[in-house]
């Protein structure tokens, strides 16, 4: 077991073996799994041989290269669940499936639903982790055994009291191999192992999540199979969410966003393939994007994710969020998921056009002074002018859509 200890995380020690810590500023990570958080260097050219540069000849055979100066690996940690770069210098490599057993029992599953989910104010922005569901919520006090989906390393325990129809929901943040970190949210009861984690951090009874949170980062292993906790209950679903730093998507702003949004992968593309099809089996909608996706921007368009433009806290301020994007388990329909700001938090949802000024596909949508109209089955609907690849203007009014559309008092979002 490694050892543990309480670090403040504004004198930025190492936490290579760390434990409770307090929060990081605002946009490193320390947000909970619902809020928005390369591949290697070019060879240079040269003669193909190790340990030359561009004109350099290689050295005699049997010779090795010069020494060249070794750059330590940072122990400090970009985002709290990430291990830092001389923890991942510890952990093995991926493989291509890294995990090997379900997180639950299968049988117990009734449907998965894919990334991307909206329910705005919390999921204005596409979630960024799957759903899976045991009975629908509020039916059932049930709870059933979470275990490790392989051999893995604990890097964050968070949890949380009073924030849902349950007693407890805590979050497990779990390193597969050197570039692979998964988490479950709404776990409804720790193992005792991870209960002891708890408490041997010192930051029992003390909240997780937040501007003075105590924050516990190990970097613990766990066999595969072992128990983890309880999920289930009242919620009636837990997340399972998974993010690969070997892959990083273009969002219009990073800046934007935490340590995990940019790196976030479908779990269960990650099992071997006859585990694999059984996930799949539990989710409807049937595509070549079966398992949905949270990154939907659409760089100089409409598609994608848009901020308030008074919005202070990119990770926090979920009622400036505003996107437009496909719906995750039907594609075919598109969706404005509104967080507030310009209207109550709601989502219109209509089949996309490809030509005129009305529920033209957002994709289609270019900078210019024309006004787009959006209205789906209720009596609202949305004015949109994308002034710029990154600026657009936006009012909600009541009624449909008309020949001529003028704003009144729109509302600017940011990218």
């Amino acid at each position: 077991m490694h050892p543990r200890a309480c670090l403040p995380v504004l004198l930025l020690l190492p936490l290579l073996l760390s434990g409770c810590t307090q929060a990081p500023p605002a946009g490193q990570g320390g947000a909970p799994p619902d809020e928005p958080s390369p591949p290697g260097p070019a060879v240079p050219p040269g003669d193909g041989r190790a340990g030359t540069e561009p004109g350099e000849p290689a050295p005699p055979e049997g010779q090795a290269p010069p020494d060249e100066p070794v750059q330590a690996l940072s122990s400090f940690r970009t985002s709290p669940e990430i291990p830092s770069e001389a923890e991942r210098a510890t952990l093995p490599p991926c493989g291509l499936t890294p995990f090997s057993l379900p997180p639950v029992d299968l049988a117990q599953v009734t449907s998965i639903t894919p990334l991307g989910s909206l329910g705005p104010p919390g999921h204005t922005f596409p979630t960024e982790h799957s759903f899976i569901h045991f009975q629908p919520g509020g039916t059932s006090t049930t709870t059933y055994p979470l275990a490790a989906p392989a051999d893995i390393f604990i890097t964050q325990i968070a949890q949380q009291f009073g924030i849902t129809q349950d007693p407890e929901d805590s979050t497990i943040f779990f390193a597969v191999c050197q570039d692979v970190v998964g988490y479950f949210n709404h776990v409804k009861a720790l193992s005792p192992a991870l209960e002891q984690i708890v408490r041997d951090s010192g930051c029992a009874g003390k909240p997780h999540f937040g501007p003075n949170a105590c924050m516990i980062q190990v970097l613990e292993f766990v066999p595969a199979g072992a128990a983890l906790g309880e999920v289930g209950r009242l919620q009636g679903n837990f997340d399972f969410g998974l993010l690969d730093l070997r892959i990083t998507h273009p969002y219009a702003n990073p800046a934007r966003y935490g340590g995990r949004s940019a790196h976030i992968e479908c779990p269960y593309a990650y099992y071997p393939p006859t585990l694999r099809e059984q996930f799949f089996g539990l989710i409807a909608r049937n595509d070549p994007r079966q398992c949905g996706t949270s990154f939907q921007d659409v760089p100089g368009t409409l598609q994608g994710n848009w901020f308030f433009s008074e919005t202070t806290d990119p990770i926090a301020q979920w009622e400036y969020y505003l996107a437009f994007v496909p719906d995750n388990e039907d594609p075919a329909t598109l969706v404005v998921s509104i967080g507030g700001v310009i209207a109550d938090p709601q989502k219109i949802a209509f089949a996309p056009q490809s030509s005129g000024a009305v529920n033209r596909a957002f994709a289609q949508v270019s900078p210019g002074s024309a006004i787009h109209c959006y209205q789906g089955e209720g009596t609202g609907k949305v004015l949109v002018r994308l002034d710029s690849p990154t600026s657009l203007a936006i009012e909600y009014r009541e009624g449909s859509c008309g020949a001529m559309e003028a704003f009144s008092a729109p509302a600017t979002y940011m990218r």
